[in-house]
């Protein structure tokens, strides 16, 4: 076998991230992009050595410099240059928005889930499927900036004092932002504070001396 052929099938394959696949099919890289991006997220510290990705991505220069040029059009990737210990420098590729993309699309099907889940709640505790309209109410609360924590003990305490109405969950939401609750904690100690208070009161208002 040929040796150059035998050295070449024995050197370590490109590692492709899929969120990278993703990225590449969202964004509608080219071939020459991708292929570029996949050079660049398989280096240790990558930067436009272009003898190297030639030799390595079956590129020509013309066609490495025209994906990198595309790349950084589109703010996917950024040239910062670093200074060595040496007092030499070095334009290193940064490769932090391509994760941001990455991470932004995942933080949306989070987020997605997280709401698809809350419906589900709240269909199993009503024991019926929501409205439209409820819909619309429930995502309006989470625009508004409620916690999906905040909104479902709202849903359980309304539910436990027999009340299975979206009406009476946006009042006590709105009761507790205005305490300045912002999470389950705050609302554990509000309720605390606000029973104690109910019974010094009563203590405070019964007649003891016609107690017989």
């Amino acid at each position: 076998m040929n040796e150059v052929v035998f050295k070449t099938l024995k050197e370590k394959d490109f590692i492709v991230k899929n969120f990278l696949i993703k990225v590449a099919i969202e964004l509608k890289l080219s071939l020459n992009e991708t292929v570029l991006l996949i050079y660049f997220m398989n280096q240790e510290e990558p930067t436009l050595n272009i003898e190297n990705i030639t030799s390595n991505m079956y590129l020509t220069e013309h066609e490495v410099m025209e994906a990198f040029s595309r790349l950084t059009s589109i703010n996917l990737i950024t040239v910062n240059v670093i200074k060595k210990e040496d007092g030499t420098r070095v334009e290193v590729i940064s490769l932090d928005n391509i994760i941001k993309q990455a991470t932004t699309d995942i933080t949306k099907k989070h987020t997605s889930l997280e709401k698809d889940n809350l419906f589900e709640i709240f269909e199993r505790e009503f024991a019926r499927p929501l409205s439209t309209m409820e819909f619309e109410i429930i995502n309006e609360w989470l625009n508004e900036g409620f916690s999906k924590e905040m909104i479902i003990e709202a849903l359980k305490e309304s539910v436990y004092n027999g009340y299975h109405s979206l009406k009476n969950i946006s009042s006590q939401l709105q009761y507790w932002q205005e305490k300045g609750y912002k999470n389950k904690s705050d609302i554990a100690k509000g309720l605390k504070s606000e029973s104690d208070s109910s019974v010094l009161t009563e203590l405070f208002d019964y007649n003891w001396l016609d107690d017989e």
